[in-house]
């Protein structure tokens, strides 16, 4: 289920815990996505989502700037959605302007499948797809909250040092609540392991006598 609303509310009360930093952290992944053409999208966002993943887990854990960089040692995979779901999103304006923000939606959580998922860029689009396309207009609507946000930090100069970071909040929250997020403070629970299982040891082979 999309929760746009709640979700924008968590991502507020996120970042605003670590203001100053989350500021810090907009303009660096804001200014390096900018002069790059946005070709460091990718790894830098990648980054600033390792960020926010590892706060939902451990809310004692204070942002560190540099951890920003966590991205680049999931280059490829980052750089590659960025690049490919970058193409996909922008192929519905195509069709028309709206259809911008339909292949946005069906590629929105991507990213976030690549740097809390593990998986590489393409099975992470195809599988952000597949889940997204469930629940379209819902998703469509979130992507188009999250557009709107960010149009309206983007004219308003620097705006983005903080819609950057309210984006970030809102992938890896969206993220967790669809796909769930193992050791996090909220969202679907974690799988557990069948009980009695747990304690369960190889039993040895037979001894010669």
């Amino acid at each position: 289920m999309v929760k746009t609303g709640e979700w924008f509310s968590e991502a507020w009360q996120l970042i605003s815990k670590d203001i100053v930093t989350h500021l810090i952290l907009g303009l660096i992944v804001g200014l390096g996505s900018s002069i790059t053409g946005g070709l460091l999208w990718g790894p830098l966002m990648g980054g600033y989502l390792w960020i926010v993943f590892r706060k939902l887990r451990d809310p004692e854990y204070t942002p560190e700037i540099g951890d920003v960089g966590k991205g680049f040692e999931m280059f490829v995979q980052t750089f590659l959605v960025g690049i490919v779901g970058g193409i996909i999103a922008a192929l519905g304006i195509l069709g028309c302007f709206v259809g911008v923000f339909v292949t946005s939606a069906l590629v929105v959580l991507a990213l976030p499948l690549v740097v809390e998922g593990g998986m590489d860029f393409w099975s992470a689009i195809t599988a952000s797809i597949s889940k997204t396309k469930e629940n379209l207009m819902g998703w469509i609507l979130f992507v188009l909250a999250v557009g709107l946000v960010n149009a309206i930090g983007g004219a308003v100069g620097i705006g983005f040092i903080i819609t950057v970071p309210l984006s970030a909040a809102l992938m890896a929250i969206a993220y967790r609540d669809t796909f769930g997020l193992s050791g996090a403070a909220a969202g679907p629970a974690a799988p557990q392991a069948p009980a009695g299982d747990e304690n369960v040891q190889p039993s040895e082979p037979p001894r010669p006598q």
